[in-house]
């Protein structure tokens, strides 16, 4: 702090030549009246007065200051209040809340050691950003007793604390949580906002809560990317196929294992893998061999992993599968040469019946495909139930396909071959070893050579019409009475393959013929096989006609006679796009019926209930609900002719459930569905058991410019002390002159002082009398 005088007009001059003669009036000044010695002095006194104003005034007196502030800023606060943290902190006793609780009250106890232009808000956050209420100057806000979120979004609370209006602006964030993002979708992408932060010069304190990779309490397996069902035929082998996330286990021998699940029974163990981790954090690939059972319906598998000891979460160990296995459905292996619309028609067909899988094998013309094509992986094992040959050259798989595939059909399987330009006697089909298991003679016809011109005395010209023989159940395609008519109301085709004759054997019949008495399809049997041979190809156009439902149960009646399954009982099915549900969560069951041979309508008084079968998912607790619980009927609404609907609307208690549907048959026959599926208990959150240390590091990484870093919960005081600094570095100083005269106050207040004197001095003259 500095005095310092400007005299006016920057003169001390004038200022000592104005005192000089004030000083001489002074003296020179007398009462003309008489007065008192004492009332001389006194007017004295005013007038010296008067003169000392005058000379204060003129000399503008000033005083010079250093001033130091910071300025003003709110320190927001914000902690993860799902319910990831409930589980154990890992580096400490208590859980990942205690940690966040005693971070908090740390900060708080530094408060006055950030001044008073400074505001601590805090904040908690799961799906969204919370303040919290409650407190004051001298008391920390209270935090919830238990952290209950149902979900976590790293970025979307920061993103709406960026926006949220607060009393001063934001100077400082101190983030605490473990990273896991379970909300979907989230709010805001946590590293582009810490990076928006770093460009406000705002830093971001990453506290991470949870144990470290390298902990001891870090040991942590999670079954994952395991399918919720999985469709199979009965006595159908098939893999089940996911990841263990293994951390903190490595150079550990681990189990995996596949179990039967069956209320009222022990788990059953049918498959087990192991797997060795390397790495402190990898996920390895696991499989799961199994057969399915032979009896048709829903089963319930688990598959689970062995816990370590140290395991905070043992919940993610597990992970349930259904297992849809279906009764009496088709394998059906395409075997083609070129493709073309027959092929794609039938799939179509096909593909719109659940109980039939359609496999294709196209065997190109060289260079395309190396001939002779090897058949013996598709084969080798007898999966299939029934074999279609397209318009294939018999010299694409030779003797050995020819003989797998009349192996395969003497032992059951069944055979439909087709028309085309390479098909029976123009492939060289007449030399193969086929030749004695088709229905028809192929003799007759000359080789169709590859790349060359097609010989049109292997074939019938179209159009051909195509007229059922008698009324064989085979091409029913519609009712009886109407069947004839249906058939005459079908396109002619584009033409047909030539046979030389129908064989004369025990069970060969001529199915169809065209309007000159030609066989255009002939049924016979090999053995154990059922054959039926079709000289068209062209049955497609019956679909672009608009008679795609006659076109399907063409194929439909023609497939499921030659596997011996013409005749289908009539029964329900049940679906949920999902299985393993988390609380309160809805989802959609359908119901689909399968009206069987005699295709009948779908009934109206469907009876669907929900029941409650387990307490529990956990393995160990299968058998934990003494008795089965319904829970009433549940409405179905209608989707279309063959197809119901039915909500669930979700439930706040986990456990096994269990969709049961019932009806009365076309004949009287009491029909049931079933399909369980679980609600998890446990919250996604409780199941994320280790921190996401990359996401933490990088949004510190990403902030470091302007500060921000990643803080362990026991170096709170890192924190304080670097804000400390900060707001040390903020402090702004400002040099401020204050000099007489210069503001309104001062000079008004030395007028005043000045009139005050001259006022009181003329108001004793008047009181003495004098002139």
């Amino acid at each position: 702090m500095d005095w310092t005088l400007e005299p006016i007009l920057g003169s001390y001059t004038l200022v000592i030549c104005v005192a000089i003669a004030l000083l001489a009036l002074l003296v020179m000044i007398r009462e003309s009246g008489r007065v008192t010695r004492k009332q001389s002095f006194a007017l004295w006194t005013l007038r010296l007065a008067m003169c000392l104003v005058v000379l204060l005034v003129m000399l503008k007196p000033g005083l010079t200051f250093t001033r130091q502030s910071t300025p003003r800023g709110t320190i927001a606060v914000m902690m993860d209040a799902s319910a990831s943290m409930q589980l154990p902190s890992g580096e400490a006793e208590g859980s990942r809340w205690d940690a966040q609780k005693s971070i908090w009250q740390a900060i708080w106890n530094e408060r006055n050691a950030f001044g008073k232009d400074a505001t601590i808000v805090p904040f908690v956050y799961d799906s969204n950003l919370k303040p919290l209420m409650g407190g004051d100057a001298d008391t920390a806000a209270k935090l919830p007793d238990r952290p209950e979120g149902n979900s976590t979004d790293v970025g979307g609370p920061l993103n709406q604390l960026m926006s949220a209006s607060l009393e001063s602006p934001l100077s400082a964030v101190i983030w605490m949580g473990d990273g896991a993002q379970t909300h979907v979708p989230s709010g805001g992408d946590a590293q582009q906002l810490a990076r928006r932060l770093a460009q406000i010069d705002v830093p971001l304190y990453v506290v991470g809560v949870g144990p470290r990779s390298d902990s001891e309490n870090a040991q942590d397996l999670s079954v994952e990317e395991v399918p919720e069902q999985l469709d199979v035929y009965t006595k159908n082998p098939l893999n089940v196929r996911g990841l263990l996330r293994c951390r903190g286990v490595a150079n550990r021998e681990l189990l995996v294992k596949l179990l039967m699940i069956e209320p009222g029974k022990a788990p059953k163990e049918i498959s087990v893998d192991r797997v060795k981790p390397t790495k402190p954090d990898q996920a390895l690939p696991f499989r799961l061999s199994v057969l399915a059972p032979g009896e048709p319906g829903a089963y319930e598998l688990a598959v689970r992993a062995e816990p370590v000891s140290g395991e905070a979460v043992v919940e993610n160990n597990e992970a349930t599968v259904y297992l849809n296995v279906r009764g009496g459905g088709a394998r059906i292996l395409y075997i083609e040469g070129e493709p073309r619309p027959e092929m794609n028609f039938i799939k179509r067909a096909m593909s719109e019946s659940s109980d039939m899988q359609m496999v294709t094998v196209w065997v190109g013309k060289p260079p395309i495909e190396k001939w002779p094509y090897d058949l013996s992986q598709q084969l080798s094992d007898g999966v299939y139930d029934c074999i279609v040959l397209g318009d294939v050259d018999y010299r694409a798989i030779e003797a050995v396909g020819a003989n797998t595939i009349a192996d395969q059909v003497k032992k059951g399987a069944g055979l439909v071959t087709l028309g085309g330009y390479f098909a029976y006697g123009a492939g060289g089909w007449d030399q193969s070893p086929l030749r004695d298991i088709l229905p028809v003679v192929m003799g007759g016809q000359k080789r169709q050579e590859l790349n060359s011109p097609i010989l049109l005395q292997n074939h019938l010209p179209g159009p051909i019409q195509v007229l059922p023989v008698g009324a064989n159940e085979i091409l029913q395609i519609d009712t009886p009475e109407k069947n004839e008519a249906t058939w005459g109301g079908l396109k002619p085709l584009q033409g047909a393959n030539r046979w030389e004759s129908v064989k004369r054997s025990p069970g060969t019949v001529v199915l169809a013929q065209s309007l000159l008495k030609q066989p255009l399809i002939v049924s016979g049997f090999a053995d154990q096989g059922r054959v039926v041979s079709i000289a068209f190809d062209s049955t497609y156009l019956w679909w672009r006609q608009g008679k795609a439902a006659e076109h399907k149960a063409f194929w439909r009646k023609i497939l499921y006679w030659c596997m011996r399954r013409e005749v289908q009982e009539e029964g329900m099915q049940m679906s949920m796009p999902k299985r393993r549900l988390f609380l309160e969560q809805s989802s959609e069951m359908i119901l689909q019926w399968n009206g069987g041979s005699k295709q009948t309508e779908m009934p109206k008084n469907i009876k669907l209930h929900l029941w409650k079968i387990a307490d529990s998912v956990m393995v160990a607790d299968i058998n934990s609900l003494k008795k089965e619980e319904d829970l009433g009927e549940v409405q179905l609404q209608r989707r279309d002719a063959q197809s119901m609907r039915a909500t669930f609307a979700g439930v706040k208690t986990g456990g096994r459930f269990e969709w049961r549907a019932t009806v009365t048959g076309s004949e009287g026959q009491q029909l049931e569905a079933k399909l369980p599926f679980v609600v998890v208990d446990q919250s996604i959150e409780t199941l994320q058991a280790m921190p996401d240390w990359q996401l933490l590091g990088q949004m510190a990484k990403l902030n470091a410019s302007a500060g921000g870093s990643l803080v362990a919960p026991d170096q709170t005081s890192e924190i304080v002390k670097q804000i400390l600094e900060r707001r040390k570095q903020s402090t702004q100083t400002a040099i401020e002159n204050r000099r007489l005269g210069d503001g309104v106050l001062d000079s008004w207040s030395a007028f005043l002082l000045l009139a005050i004197l001259m006022i009181g001095q003329w108001g004793l003259r008047k009181k003495w009398s004098l002139p």
